[in-house]
């Protein structure tokens, strides 16, 4: 069963954590994207998501999961694709991760285990200490790679949310039903 095989590449322990997180907190630039800030002659910019991402964000929803981003930067092609996607907040130009992490958990009344965060780079770490299961995409700078409890596979803009939204799935038995269903 497919599901099974998502959860194979985990230790228990992993598995363990995946199944207590109650909502996924993450970066956009590098973790949605490939990190990579495209302007035209107009100065107008573009970036690149992962349509993989948000196919999994409204399994995700359905099964209670809160789902947001918290980014560093400003743009309105994020602010455009966190609303198409119905997440339940995009919080943008963020200097302090952590601080904001900290209201989001006060807010949904969530515990630290309850919460995995996807980032890929410094101003993500204050973030990463206070999740449950701090994760990162494959091309993450290797310092934070050995910070994260979890490395996807895929690179940022590659479906990184997505390998994360698998693994909670899974391990909670829910993709199983998503599967049988669909």
């Amino acid at each position: 069963m497919p599901a099974r095989e998502v959860l194979n590449k985990y230790t228990k322990t992993l598995i363990r954590k995946a199944t207590a997180i109650k909502a996924i907190f993450f970066d956009v630039d590098g973790v949605l994207t490939d990190g990579k800030i495209i302007y035209d002659g107009e100065g107008r910019e573009s970036k690149h998501f992962n349509v993989k991402d948000g196919q999994i964000i409204g399994h995700l929803k359905k099964a209670g999961i809160i789902v947001g981003a918290i980014s560093g930067r400003d743009s309105a092609a994020v602010a455009k694709r966190c609303a198409e996607l119905k997440l339940d907040f995009c919080h943008q130009g963020i200097l302090d991760k952590g601080e904001v992490f900290k209201k989001l958990a006060g807010f949904h009344k969530l515990k630290k285990k309850e919460v995995a965060y996807i980032g890929d780079d410094i101003n993500d770490l204050a973030a990463f200490r206070l999740s449950g299961l701090p994760v990162c995409p494959a091309d993450a700078p290797v310092y934070i790679r050995k910070m994260a409890a979890v490395v996807t596979k895929a690179k940022g803009g590659e479906g990184v949310l997505r390998e994360v939204g698998d693994l909670v799935l899974a391990a909670k038995g829910i993709l199983s039903k998503i599967l049988k269903h669909k």
